[in-house]
């Protein structure tokens, strides 16, 4: 373990990666949240998942041996929701999952113009005429919204491209900039400290991914623990400026902090 001084009082947890890669549990994270209960650590799962609601992944989560609560998670999916709510519920061409849309249904119009293109996680559902379709509505004026930009994720066979790539070309072809949220956006950390009613100099964020965690974190003031698991690479962190306040081999050491 390689690590700065940590004066934690509560926890930000990424999930996938993390806890589990490809449905399978990486040992010791059911322990640890175990642990995080008994202390009475406030904690908050903060995920850029958006292939799943948060009942839907509260309920896989249980069902992979995870005592998660659903107002313990705090998704880029759920931000997508309050910030189109924010702008009045305006019509919107979706580019979600089939279970996200359980929750979006209010903004969708397949039958008019949308003012807004909203793209989420779809697995390997993507086709050309998909994204075509996105880009001729945002020509015609609509705007584009991001619920996340992911570069990559980890799966059992490696990396899979996440839909950062996608939302990136869009832009390019575009000229049009999409709003993100998700991490690593400021305001998306904030909501977080907002709902654990704490500063940021009092919450350590514990993640795989050097940009979207660490570095998200790092920009609004929070302490932060790579994970030597999922998406982590060696290359990656020993050529980037972002330098982690503690570096552990998986979720099962954060017991050296409680």
């Amino acid at each position: 373990m390689k690590s700065k001084s940590l004066k934690q009082k509560a926890f930000l947890l990424d999930l996938d990666g993390v806890f589990y890669i490809s449905e399978k549990l990486i040992q010791g994270g059911a322990e640890i949240i175990s642990q995080l209960r008994k202390k009475n650590f406030p904690f908050r799962f903060i995920t850029n998942t958006t292939s799943k609601t948060r009942k839907q992944l509260t309920e896989k989560l249980g069902n992979l041996g995870l005592d998660i609560k659903e107002d313990e998670i705090i998704s880029a999916g759920r931000a997508g929701e309050i910030y189109l709510d924010s702008l009045g519920s305006p019509k919107c061409h979706l580019l979600i999952s089939d279970e996200l849309m359980e929750d979006y249904r209010r903004f969708d119009c397949e039958r008019d113009e949308p003012s807004w293109v909203v793209i989420g996680d779809r697995g390997h559902n993507w086709t050309y005429n998909d994204i075509n379709r996105a880009f001729r509505y945002i020509m015609r004026g609509a705007e584009l919204l991001a619920l996340h930009k992911g570069k990559y994720f980890k799966v059992s066979g490696g990396l899979d491209m996440d839909i950062g790539a996608i939302v990136a070309g869009l832009e390019y072809v575009t000229g049009k900039k999409a709003i993100s949220l998700g991490k690593p956006n400021k305001d998306f950390f904030c909501a977080a400290l907002s709902d654990l009613q704490l500063p940021p100099q009092c919450v350590t964020m514990i993640g795989d991914d050097l940009i979207n965690d660490i570095g998200g974190a790092q920009a609004v003031g929070i302490k932060s623990v790579l994970v030597k698991t999922g998406k982590y690479d060696q290359d990656i962190l020993e050529q980037s400026d972002i330098v982690p306040d503690a570096i552990i081999d998986s979720i099962a050491e954060l017991r050296v902090f409680l």
